[in-house]
């Protein structure tokens, strides 16, 4: 997740080069090419145990949300739940049965894009209980999301970050700016990636890194993306974990909820200056430890999803 910085430069070095534009001094990458010029690119495992969960189990508990219905809020739901109703078919002798009915028609039918938009027009959008699915869909349709940008709206993407299953490994593929002109390469890189995986998971990527994708897309003519399904863990954190940690940036979650504090990683907010010097000096050591800050942010939301998934569903 990128941290936009008030120590941004307004006049960043953006006149690109060609000369040292070679990837020997950076460990584990190498050149791609593309239709539209190349970009460099590494690729890092991971291996995580199996997790599943059973779609079943994740429409019988959404069964039980009866603030589902229009007109139920925490306080009426209660009120229910004391005299005995605990899920949405219950409602059946009540003035709500014909909304009750026709959104548990849709929880025990239809498909989980269907159930994300019931949330959605309750203002639940984001309610952890939707990250079941997750791990009840195939894995390998989940794309883990990061960015590395400049710092400022509008300023080129330098760093993406992308993981994805095989097995029970998890490979991030990293697709990296030598030059601010490698950018449209790097770009259809990623657009291919959201197109081979339907589904996409960030933390503030609704808010910041998909949005910024397109908009950068949209800057070279090229056509956006839109992932059936968006797991965003920053809001489902702040529900689950906001009351007990310091604060819920990326950093702190991993600290305190997944108990893997990182050691000498650079802090998010450097990484524009970081990378301006690497344009003004073409030192490309400066560009290892922006690289392994990217990793370490999309690796770990394959562990935070598991985390909260566990923490939701036992």
């Amino acid at each position: 997740m990128q941290v936009l910085s008030k120590e941004f430069v307004q006049s960043v070095f953006l006149k690109t080069e060609t000369r040292g534009r070679g990837n020997a001094e950076i460990p584990g990458t190498f050149e791609i090419d593309t239709p539209d010029g190349t970009c460099l690119s590494r690729e890092t495992t991971r291996i995580y145990p199996d997790y599943l969960i059973s779609e079943e189990r994740i429409r019988e508990r959404c069964m039980c949300e009866l603030t589902l219905v229009p007109g139920i809020g925490p306080r009426r739901a209660y009120e229910y739940r004391r005299k005995g109703v605990v899920n949405l078919t219950d409602l059946r002798h009540t003035c709500r049965r014909e909304s009750a009915f026709e959104i548990a028609d849709v929880i025990e039918n239809g498909n989980p894009g269907d159930i994300f938009r019931i949330f959605q027009d309750a203002h639940r959008g984001n309610d952890p209980l939707l990250l079941g699915f997750s791990h009840a869909l195939p894995k390998e349709d989940l794309l883990y999301f990061d960015i590395e940008t400049l710092g400022m709206f509008q300023s080129p993407i330098i760093l993406f970050g992308c993981g994805v299953w095989k097995g029970n490994e998890l490979t991030v593929t990293q697709y990296l700016l030598r030059d601010i002109e490698d950018e449209p390469a790097a770009l259809y890189l990623t657009g291919q990636a959201f197109r081979k995986h339907a589904h996409v998971v960030t933390y503030n990527g609704k808010g910041f890194d998909v949005p910024y994708l397109n908009n950068r897309l949209s800057y070279y003519g090229e056509r956006t993306v839109c992932p059936d399904l968006h797991f965003d863990l920053l809001y489902p954190t702040r529900r689950l974990y906001g009351a007990d940690i310091p604060d819920c940036c990326l950093g702190t979650v991993e600290k305190f909820v997944l108990h893997t504090p990182r050691s000498n990683d650079l802090p998010g907010y450097l990484v524009p200056a970081y990378y301006q010097n690497y344009l003004r000096t073409r030192d490309p050591s400066i560009l290892t430890p922006i690289m392994k800050h990217n990793e370490l942010d999309v690796a770990n939301l394959a562990l935070l999803l598991r985390t909260e998934c566990e923490t939701i569903y036992g």
